[in-house]
């Protein structure tokens, strides 16, 4: 009998861009479902690209600063991609919010962070037109994206509140845990109050999916929930042929964001090869990122002939990027503020270098998910601390060692990650919660 797919409401921060790795997992999930059944509502002033969806709701940040005093501005509107209703997405707006947005996560600024928080107080995006939508859309199941914004889950309980309908939230960063924030009374303070709104978002859901196994036996004892693990899938047939180096020098790459302390580790890598290279350069690091790094690290981050800082390059392009290299680097922060921010998360890049048919290095503390998973799978070479590094990239240079994590991570995939098995998870589980 054919599986008759529930109507489904997601909710997220950002906008729905197939061609950006922010969306990866989203598109991943949803491309073979029937885009007519599928809504999504979102917080950024720019315009969606998938194909996955139709139907969406923008509520726009900055219109809730004009509307503090102009009452009568609308804070959000409904739009289909079709063309029955086109996104209404004010260029100058649009570009003040991004430019604003990116300041504050540059700077991390915990005090930006509580006045967003004040501002979304207001409740000016408790719209008519908001309320409207998810009516009309009528969802018979809500999807939930994790978020670590107090605001993002006040609009989660808005919905909830309105739509009265079963709901699932999947939890892809710790937003929970006090171990994953800074030691600072602020940033406590800051994550006293997401945990509140965290806590009443997990109490109406009927069911919680999670990205690593760490994560799931945390969140299943904090939550007293049975979770369901669900990551990225991966198309077993489109993995690349079994490769080995073929490079000389043997090149590693790392596709990536610098941020969160994982630049120091890239700056240990680059000291390392600096070592290695001494005599004769054996082996060279790419790197491409579009986070900024300063002049002082990238002096240190540039050994001659060993590292280079490459532009960075379009989502669709990382598996070409991948495929001209030997050796996939994948790195987390050794340094203490920085070390428990990713504890529980587990990144779609994992994915990626999963499915690239190459030997995968991992770099970081062995007590964080990315890390643990990498070990307890024996699916990368792995370094779990920064004395460890040395002897991890000299493996690479034997040949039967890179074949080894080759075939490794592929089983790794067959095991765990095989996107028609992921399907079945997530699709089966919304059916079920929309026949409760």
């Amino acid at each position: 009998m054919e599986r008759q797919l529930p109507k489904v409401l997601i909710l997220s921060r950002g906008v729905w861009d197939d061609s950006k790795g922010t969306s990866s997992t989203l598109t991943n999930l949803f491309e073979d479902y029937d885009p007519d059944k599928l809504a999504h509502v979102y917080i950024e002033t720019i315009s969606p690209n998938t194909k996955c969806c139709h139907r969406f709701f923008q509520i726009s940040e900055f219109s809730l600063i004009h509307k503090i005093y102009k009452w009568k501005t609308k804070t959000g509107h409904a739009f289909d991609t079709q063309g029955q209703t086109q996104a209404v997405t004010n260029d100058k707006i649009a570009e003040q919010e991004a430019s604003t947005l990116q300041y504050v996560r540059g700077h991390r600024s915990i005090w930006l962070s509580f006045a967003r928080e004040i501002l979304w107080a207001f409740n000016g995006w408790k719209s008519k037109e908001l309320k409207q939508f998810v009516l009309d859309f009528n969802p018979d199941v809500i999807w939930m994206d994790s978020s670590p914004l107090p605001l993002m889950n006040r609009l989660y309980n808005y919905v909830l509140k309105i739509a009265k309908k079963p709901a699932v939230i999947f939890m892809q960063d710790d937003v929970y845990t006090y171990e994953s924030c800074s030691p600072k009374i602020s940033h406590k303070l800051y994550k006293w109050l997401l945990r509140k709104h965290v806590k009443k978002v997990v109490q109406q859901s009927d069911a919680m999916f999670v990205i690593s196994p760490k994560m799931k036996k945390e969140y299943d004892s904090i939550f007293g929930v049975n979770s369901i693990l669900v990551t990225k899938g991966i198309d077993i047939d489109r993995i690349p042929p079994v490769s080995h180096v073929t490079h000389k020098p043997i090149r590693l790459v790392y596709l990536g964001q610098v941020i969160y302390g994982r630049i120091y580790s890239l700056l240990s890598i680059a000291e390392t090869l600096e070592k290695i290279n001494a005599e004769d350069i054996k082996i060279q690091l790419f790197v491409y990122t579009n986070n900024y790094i300063n002049e002082e690290e990238k002096k240190k981050l540039l050994v001659k002939d060993s590292v280079f800082l490459m532009p960075p390059v379009p989502y669709p392009e990382v598996p070409r990027v991948m495929n001209e290299n030997d050796v996939v680097v994948f790195v987390e922060s050794f340094e203490p503020q920085f070390c428990n921010v990713a504890r529980l998360s587990f990144s779609t890049k994992i994915c990626d270098y999963l499915a690239s048919g190459k030997c995968i290095l991992a770099i970081g503390p062995s007590n964080i998910a990315p890390i643990e998973y990498f070990k307890e799978e024996d699916a990368a070479v792995v370094a779990t601390s920064k004395d460890e590094i040395m002897d991890a990239i000299q493996r690479l240079s034997n040949t039967d060692v890179v074949k080894k994590y080759v075939n490794q991570a592929r089983e790794c995939v067959l095991r765990n990650h095989d996107r028609k098995r992921m399907n079945e998870v997530v699709y089966g589980k919304l059916e079920a919660l929309a026949n409760k």
